[in-house]
């Protein structure tokens, strides 16, 4: 007999399913409803009511749980194939194995999710032909399903094992990694007790941290669903909604948001509540009073906003706000939101309770809100649906930027939503604040309109997020917009609640996972961005350091190559770059004006970039961003005039679109060939004369030189340049340095450097003989600080 599970698990099945689960599905049950969960802390909370909400997890009675209970094999095959989301076919009457019957009267209703678990390859069973549906889980079984569900068996049997005698020679390295990643942890006795039988508690806790920690691996549709520019994925963060409760037969209520925040009279109150109607006809929204309750009994009455619907379409719903002020100075907790009907008919009136719900772990404390949570706050990367929220969207933390407006700096944060359902939906109202040390800041989405997403599409949605001057925000809050009018206003109050966040990258992280990048390959572009064309290939060609005579900085010149590949002619993409240094400092890059608008079917255009880097930067790798604008999409029928009207009032952000690992390029010389994108120079030979003229009037001489050369200069690539830039430099110096004379000359156009025989004169040099004299061949990149050279040659005579 086998000692272990035996389960064989495909990761790439088992936890892309997971995230299948409907955990928003309106389920009443919670927590709440069993005895033995009323004393879970706060983040236990949490977890139980994500799985039991989401229907995996039921009570072993109507109002016990079962923490304490043992789970048997046939119970964990129910929980299994509904945690990875396995597809179960409930008419099976015939198992794969000998000892599972349908007509069991203990284990026979688990028939067909175990062979759900058997068909998705999750098990093969205990012993040939025999599954053991009675049997136990150990807590060393459960460990190894969750570290081979984490697709990390490699590292379980890599690591040292655990050396206690409580745990199977086979199962060592999973419980060493379970414990290490924090899934499970040692009993009491400081043992890890591997054979004991997994709790239907430890089964809950332990699958819930594994579920946060999930990598997804690379599917077929990698290439399709990776942002470019964006950081490895970290799963998926899990705030499950509120449990609906029924005020009438065909209403149930929902919590969506609770506030509580402090301000200079008192605090303000708020709530934001579903109702939804599960009827064939319109209803009237139920009377009832909305309260809030405190852990010391207080209870404050909520007033409805003022525009309130009085009733709900046939199997729709509607959402509400309700709002109070408080004149209390000191500081109180929330615990529950309490539905009362009151009926003023009878005398003394009298209150009915119709609907009780916990919010303690939900309440919303606005500008000061931290949450304390880490199950509720993800990883860069993590993926996560907003809570309250019935649309199928699920989005993506894919990119951060950060850049300044005056002396204040703005975060700009890019999410990528996906529509995970066969029909289309728009992006629901919530915005995003950034996080910083006891504050927080609220953010505004930049897109004008809600973007609507059909089936299976993928879009970009962006977030500006204004911070103070000595700001530094450590992570952004997914927020819920609500609104309420006050009786006699006519501008209703905006407030928000939140339940998840998200953890910002470190500056070192942005090139984090990327290969080195060789020069003249395709750089891939993010399939979303609209600002390359499908059909225009990039490609970095030349990235190198020029110098700034006399400057204290530097400046590092890139030229890109943008290639047609269609057969139409396409404007040049007009994109940004920026290149970041290991220690995570940015420098923006200026893209020099250029003559070449168009690239033609079948050939190139060099876009050149500059950055202005101080002398003091050593760092020769960077990370080469390709940046994009935001927040001046021209929306569709809008007219010429709204349109530039909205770029000049509205501010742009910039967003990567690209970005790789580059090494800094050293200039290309072999012989007397001198190679700088996109050209090539071949000198082969030089020689410097000198000339003496007698001022007839004063009787002195002065001097002039003539640098003669034998020149071969072509292009390597079949590309449109622009005339201006590059340049060629010839600066003649004497013996101590000193400038004599310098020449430009441009390398396209009609007065360009040609191929041949060609002579350099530097007309009244001094009026002293320099000899030896040296010219210093340069190639020059006009920038908008002066002119940036890289010395080509120096020629000596």
């Amino acid at each position: 007999m086998k000692k272990s599970l035996s389960i064989i698990l495909s990761a790439s099945i088992a936890f892309s399913m997971f995230s299948s689960i409907a955990f928003g599905a309106n389920i009443a049950k919670s927590s709440a409803d069993f005895t033995d969960l009323q004393n879970l802390d706060a983040a236990s909370k949490i977890k139980f009511d994500a799985l039991i909400s989401a229907g995996i997890f039921d009570g072993v009675g109507d109002s016990t749980f079962g923490l304490k209970d043992k789970m048997n094999r046939a119970q964990f095959a129910k929980a299994a194939a509904l945690i990875f989301g396995l597809p179960v076919d409930p008419s099976l009457q015939m198992s794969s194995f000998s000892d599972v019957l349908a007509d069991d009267p203990a284990n026979g209703y688990a028939l067909p999710y175990i062979e759900a678990l058997k068909k998705a390859n999750l098990t093969d069973g205990f012993a040939a032909n025999l599954y053991y549906p009675a049997g136990e889980v150990t807590k060393e079984q459960l460990a190894a399903f969750l570290i081979r569900g984490l697709n990390k068996e490699a590292e379980a049997k890599a690591i040292q094992g655990v050396s206690d005698n409580s745990v199977s020679d086979w199962a060592k390295g999973y419980a060493a990694l379970a414990i290490q990643l924090k899934l499970m942890e040692d009993a009491v006795d400081g043992t890890f007790g591997g054979t004991s039988a997994a709790t239907r508690e430890l089964l809950v806790t332990s699958s819930y941290e594994a579920k946060q920690q999930y990598v997804p691996v690379s599917g077929d549709n990698k290439n399709e669903e990776e942002a470019v520019g964006s950081l490895p994925g970290e799963g998926q963060l899990l705030a499950v909604d509120m449990p609906s409760y029924a005020l009438t037969a065909n209403t149930q209520a929902q919590v969506k948001g609770i506030l509580q925040e402090k301000t200079s009279s008192g605090w303000q109150l708020g709530a934001s509540i579903k109702l939804t109607n599960t009827s064939s006809s319109t209803v009237r929204i139920p009377d009832y009073e909305l309260r809030l309750k405190a852990s010391d009994g207080t209870v404050y009455t909520l007033k409805a906003s003022s525009d309130k619907p009085v009733s709900i379409a046939p199997q729709s719903k509607v959402e509400l706000s309700y709002m109070t002020e408080v004149d209390k100075n000191t500081d109180f907790q929330l615990t529950n939101l309490l539905w009362v009907d009151v009926d003023d008919e009878v005398y003394p009136k009298q209150e009915t309770i119709l609907a009780d719900a916990p919010i303690d772990s939900i309440v919303w404390h606005g500008a000061s809100a931290s949450i304390q949570d880490p199950s509720l706050m993800g990883a860069w990367g993590a993926a996560f649906t907003i809570p309250g929220e019935t649309s199928a969207l699920q989005y993506t933390a894919s990119n951060v930027t950060k850049q300044f407006t005056g002396q204040a700096p703005t975060y700009n944060i890019q999410l990528r939503v996906k529509n995970t359902e066969n029909y289309a939906t728009t992006v629901p109202d919530f915005t995003l604040s950034g996080k910083a040390e006891g504050r927080s800041f609220i953010g505004k989405r930049i897109e004008q309109s809600a973007p609507t997403l059909n089936p299976g599409e993928q879009k970009y949605i962006n977030y500006a997020i204004a911070a103070e001057p000595d700001a530094q925000l450590s992570a952004f809050y997914v927020l819920s917009t609500h609104s309420f009018l006050k009786q006699g206003m006519n501008a209703p109050i905006q407030f928000y609640t939140g339940r998840l966040g998200v953890n910002l990258p470190s500056p070192v992280q942005s090139g984090a996972g990327l290969p080195q990048y060789e020069m003249g390959k395709p750089i891939a572009i993010d399939a979303l961005s609209k600002t390359v064309n499908p059909q225009m290939e990039v490609a970095l060609q030349d990235l190198d350091w020029f110098e700034n005579d006399g400057q204290s900085y530097k400046t590092a010149v890139a030229k890109i190559k943008f290639t047609n590949k269609s057969d139409n002619t396409i404007p040049v993409p007009q994109v940004g770059a920026e290149i970041v240094s290991p220690n995570g400092t940015s420098y923006d890059g200026t893209g020099i004006a250029s003559t070449v608008k168009d690239v033609l079917p079948g050939i190139g255009a060099v876009g050149t970039y500059t950055f202005i880097v101080p002398k003091s930067e050593e760092a020769n790798q960077y990370t080469l961003r390709l940046m994009e604008q935001q927040g001046q999409q021209v929306q569709q029928g809008q007219a010429a005039g709204q349109q530039a009207e909205q770029a000049q009032t509205q501010p742009t952000y910039k967003m990567p679109i690209a970005q790789v690992n580059v090494t800094m390029k050293t200039l290309n010389q072999i012989g007397k060939v001198y190679s700088f994108y996109p050209y090539e120079l071949t000198m082969d030979n030089f020689n410097i004369t000198n000339y003496a003229a007698k001022n007839g009037v004063t009787n002195s001489y002065g001097y002039s030189y003539k640098l003669e050369m034998g020149l071969d200069i072509k292009t390597t690539d079949a590309v449109l340049a622009d005339p201006s830039n590059p340049k060629l430099l010839f600066q003649l110096e004497g013996p101590d340095g000193k400038l004599l004379g310098s020449k430009t000359y441009s390398l396209g156009g009609e007065n360009r450097l040609m191929s041949g025989n060609q002579s350099v004169m530097f007309d009244n040099a001094g009026d002293t003989l320099e000899s030896p004299v040296s010219t210093k061949v340069y190639e020059v990149v006009s920038t908008p600080y002066g002119d940036a050279r890289r010395l080509l040659a120096t020629l000596k005579d």
